[in-house]
């Protein structure tokens, strides 16, 4: 019995140190987080309740000025949405784009899978102003489309398509379609595909095996890619500066403004941490209604 007790006493043990291996995983980013990042983050939120004035600089007394001011100026408000919306939209199009991708990489990619694996994420390996930059020569007034409009015959001067919502909402679907387009294909990889022929052995047509298995059960790399790809286009700065060309305004433009160019520290500090409230609240609600919604399930395994 004594033998039996020892060794159930050792197998706990070694549970025991297994199941803190992850944390131990974690310590040098914790390390950094509370050496690094946390300060910042602290400094520049007691900051963002400072004042600024034109002849003074950053005055030390507290108050919540730069808050309200974001949220009682129409101009603040409407950067806001647009934010929002070229978010949403960029979004939608990476979805639509990059969920039929992955389905072909996982069901029709055979032996060419790695390959177009590599494909797919080789665009992150460039840098996001290299990829905004390329763009200009594709849209631009003498790039790639306008020459060919203008050499069939289809127009008889360029056509603007830079410096506009459309223009950055391009910029920012061909930046998150490896994102998307990635977490899909986790999740179809690690579906069983005796469900799909099941399915259609039961005489299920391939649109209702797709809606009532496939989609289902992609719906946690669906919700991944979602996600990733929304928070990237809400904090994004380069793509909307440089395709949109200053005229198109989003919240970290606002930021980059007030801090660089008016040095309003305590006022870009609000706006940045308003963006991490709304990013956040954004990211837990949509969470939680995942969970909650009829596919719960999925997410529980």
């Amino acid at each position: 019995m004594s033998e039996i007790a020892a060794a159930d006493r050792g197998v706990a043990g070694r549970r025991a140190r297994r199941s803190l291996v992850p944390f131990l995983l974690l310590v040098p980013v914790a390390v950094l987080f509370l050496s690094i990042y946390l300060p910042s983050i602290g400094y520049g939120f007691a900051q963002s309740f400072w004042k600024f004035a034109w002849d003074k600089g950053i005055i030390r007394e507290w108050n919540i000025e730069n808050y309200t001011s974001f949220f009682t100026v129409p101009r603040n408000l409407e950067i806001l949405w647009t934010t929002l919306r070229v978010s949403t939209i960029s979004t939608a199009f990476s979805l639509i784009i990059g969920y039929p991708l992955a389905y072909y990489i996982a069901f029709r990619g055979g032996r060419f899978r790695g390959f177009l694996i590599l494909l797919t994420i080789a665009p992150l390996l460039v840098t996001v102003v290299i990829r905004s930059m390329g763009w200009l020569m594709v849209l631009g007034p003498g790039g790639v489309i306008n020459d060919a409009l203008l050499e069939w015959g289809i127009v008889r001067e360029p056509v603007k398509m830079l410096f506009n919502e459309t223009a950055v909402i391009i910029g920012m679907t061909h930046i998150h379609v490896p994102y998307v387009t990635i977490g899909v294909l986790t999740s179809l990889q690690m579906m069983d595909p005796a469900l799909m022929l099941a399915s259609r052995g039961l005489g299920a047509t391939p649109a209702r095996t797709f809606w009532r298995i496939v989609f289902p059960l992609s719906l946690p790399g669906v919700f991944t890619g979602v996600i990733i790809s929304f928070l990237l286009s809400m904090t994004s700065f380069a793509t909307p500066q440089i395709m949109g060309g200053g005229r198109v305004q989003v919240i970290a433009t606002k930021i980059y403004q007030e801090e660089l160019f008016l040095l309003n520290f305590p006022f870009g500090g609000a706006i940045a941490f308003i963006l991490l409230v709304i990013v956040a609240t954004i990211t837990v609600l949509s969470t939680r209604f995942v969970e909650r919604g009829r596919f719960r399930e999925v997410f529980q395994h």
